[in-house]
């Protein structure tokens, strides 16, 4: 599989990951506990755009050269 794609599909999981997050925090925004799920989910979130910018930046320097 090419590196590329790898790092679409991993940025997709981590964007699904991040948003069922959101929804756990904002279900469970009343307990104390919550905040976890709030912490992970801005983690996996700016993940997830990390890995959609590294695979941008690679097709166009793929696409360039």
């Amino acid at each position: 599989m090419d590196d590329i794609m790898q790092l679409e599909i991993h940025g997709s999981i981590m964007l699904v990951t991040g948003i069922i997050l959101v929804l756990l925090w904002s279900f469970f925004s009343a307990q104390w506990w919550s905040s976890v799920f709030g912490f992970l989910s801005l983690f996996f979130l700016i993940e997830a755009i990390w890995h959609y910018g590294v695979a941008d930046y690679k097709r166009l320097k793929k696409n360039s050269t």
